[in-house]
């Protein structure tokens, strides 16, 4: 592998006719896993090969590919709410940003599956379909209507980021490439409200849901994500006077 791997997720929402009453929308994307451990500062005492390479267990592989899907297909035809403070130096204020999936996509959703799987390098790319039903294709109907707002933002995260105490997943690489998704998205939010605001607010809350695919590179050690978002704004709380 070169020192840069463009690693798209392209998700292609397709229409395919069922009936003439009826019509099957469909999600698809590639997500890749890599199936090797990521870097350790200890070493592999005891292990008599210098050609050995730590492999993640194959299920983890599977798991890690799946937590990403039912993220971002989520993240499409739900969305997340969330809020927001931007920084402040004169007030002494960091930014602030946390984000909430407004529904979660059920491991055992019907019509989410694998429908092939490729291996380039230490790399596995997964190609994962969901058919919506009536109510989640009248959502991510919903979330393109006219009223949202749409905004682009690009970030950085560190590509192995260690998991949380006590957590044994999603692990490393789906918290370095989310990490980036999120900020990316935090980007997006803070450019549009720059936009419609012209005083910082104290506080803005909402929602917001991917209008397309996250596009992903890997370089450097760090994920970079770009994102475009449809955004809705519900609450602006100013600081009001000094």
């Amino acid at each position: 592998m070169g020192l840069s791997i463009l690693l798209a997720v392209m998700l292609v929402i397709t229409i395919l006719p069922l009936a003439a009453q009826d019509r099957d929308v469909i999600l698809r994307a590639e997500f890749p896993a890599d199936s090797a451990a990521p870097p350790s500062l200890a070493g592999f005492e005891g292990v008599p090969d210098p050609a050995f390479v730590a492999r993640i267990p194959d299920k983890d592989v599977a798991r890690t590919i799946l937590e990403e899907a039912r993220w971002v297909f989520g993240g499409m035809v739900w969305g997340f709410s969330y809020t927001y403070t931007p920084s402040d130096k004169a007030r002494s204020i960091s930014e602030y940003f946390k984000i909430e999936p407004l529904t979660e996509l059920s491991w055992s959703a019907p019509g989410l599956k694998v429908i092939s799987a490729r291996l380039d390098g230490t790399f596995v790319y997964a190609a994962v379909e969901w058919v919506l039903g009536d109510a989640e294709r009248a959502e991510l109907a919903a979330w393109r209507g006219i009223r949202f707002a749409a905004g682009q933002g690009r970030a950085s995260a560190r590509a192995f980021m260690p998991s949380p105490a006590g957590a044994d997943f999603p692990g490393a690489a789906v918290i370095g490439r989310r990490d980036a998704m999120i900020a990316a998205a935090r980007e997006a939010l803070r450019e549009y409200l720059r936009g419609i605001e012209h005083n910082k607010p104290r506080e803005v809350r909402g929602s917001f849901a991917f209008a397309s695919p996250p596009r992903m590179t890997l370089a450097g050690g760090a994920w970079t994500a770009v994102v475009r978002i449809l955004i809705a704004v519900d609450h602006i709380e100013s600081y009001g006077a000094y």
